[in-house]
């Protein structure tokens, strides 16, 4: 019997069904994956070009080029007005891997950690994964799937403002208020990516927190393969260890150009994007609202809607693959984000362009009437 350490992203078997019917010639309106589709600035690109040619490309530090953690700790003080030292700041191999060690050291040091359900489900899997504590907070629609502070009985509590898969945006008094029940895991991957005001960094609030950020939601460098964190000082030589032994170093080339992200010109560049996956977000909620779904919790970031089905199924998971081979339109099943009335619930990615969307929806209409 198949035995798994932890479970999978069942998005995933919904994206290998459609890479089969496309395969088979057929065209498929993916609105499953949450991966941007616009191009990485073409500055980024140039200076890794230029890194190729021109360097070596050894192994750097486990904790990032300095050159790249200086850029970032001025971001935070240009973006949010906070000073955080380059030595707070640790390049990782993408987000996934500084969040998993950020996590062990967490978790180890101060005990059981609470996540969000529904909420991005790797934090549950990683949690299991290292054998640690982990409690989910059951968030609900009425509250904007957002965690009050009376529900937090963990000293640790993991945040995602802007979240997957609600759109949800914690104010800076609801990052304050939570901040003084527990230390907060900050994942902050889609922050840029807001449409009513810019989501705050906890660190506004608290230096006792950790961020979790990286370069491939807002920055578009998904296969770059490229993340940071920005934690308390204590945490460093911990952080270090274990990245030495489990990642070696962050990509060489993708380090040298992320350089370039935080030019002014490219930072304009990337803020332009936002108009352009606005559209998409209200064309695609007025689609999705005169088709039959309903939206408790309209996104206030991010690249996701997070739509009630209960109209059309009881069981969100069959639905996505009935969806999937009656209409060719790929949505992700509320299963892959927890238990708690996630059977109801279907996630629609917009990152893709207006045309598509507008024959997704076309094909939602004709199939579910």
């Amino acid at each position: 019997m198949e035995r798994l350490l932890v479970e999978p992203f069942y998005v995933m078997k919904v994206l290998e069904r459609a890479k089969e019917i496309e395969r088979s010639g057929e065209k498929v309106i993916h609105f499953e994956i949450g991966e941007p589709d616009l191009p990485v600035p073409r500055k980024v690109k140039e200076e890794a070009k230029k890194a190729i040619e021109t360097c070596e490309l050894r192994y750097t530090e486990s904790v990032g080029i300095l050159p790249l953690r200086e850029a970032i700790a001025e971001y935070y003080e240009r973006e949010y007005r906070v000073k955080a030292k380059p030595e707070q700041v640790i390049v990782t191999p993408g987000s996934s891997p500084g969040l998993l060690a950020l996590l062990k050291v967490i978790g180890e040091t101060l005990g059981e950690i609470s996540y969000t359900d529904p909420g991005y489900p790797c934090y549950k899997n990683m949690i299991k994964f290292l054998s640690l504590k982990g409690r989910a907070v059951n968030v609900y629609p009425e509250n904007e799937f957002k965690v009050k502070p009376q529900k937090v009985e963990t000293p640790v509590l993991i945040v995602n403002s802007p979240s997957n898969p609600t759109g949800t945006v914690y104010t800076k008094e609801e990052l304050r208020a939570l901040s003084e029940k527990a230390f907060l895991v900050s994942d902050e991957i889609y922050h840029g990516l807001t449409y009513s005001g810019k989501a705050p960094s906890v660190l506004e609030v608290t230096g006792n927190a950790a961020v979790v950020n990286g370069f491939s939601k807002f920055f578009l460098m998904t296969g770059w393969r490229l993340g940071w964190l920005v934690v308390p000082e204590e945490l460093v030589s911990d952080l270090t260890a274990i990245l030495q032994n489990i990642v070696i170093s962050p990509p060489t080339v993708s380090q040298i150009a992320a350089i370039r992200c935080f030019d002014q010109e490219v930072l304009e560049e990337l803020r332009s994007n936002v108009e352009i996956f606005r559209k998409r977000r209200d064309v695609l909620l007025k689609g999705l609202k005169e088709i039959g779904f309903k939206i408790p919790a309209e996104p206030q970031g991010a690249f996701y809607i997070y739509a009630d089905a209960s109209r059309f199924t009881d069981d969100s998971y069959s639905f996505a693959f009935e969806v999937l081979e009656k209409a060719k339109v790929a949505i992700t099943p509320g299963k892959d984000f927890g238990y708690n009335g996630t059977e109801k619930f279907v996630r629609f990615s917009f990152c893709t362009e207006l045309s598509n969307i507008e024959e997704g929806l076309e094909r939602l209409r004709r199939f579910l009437g």
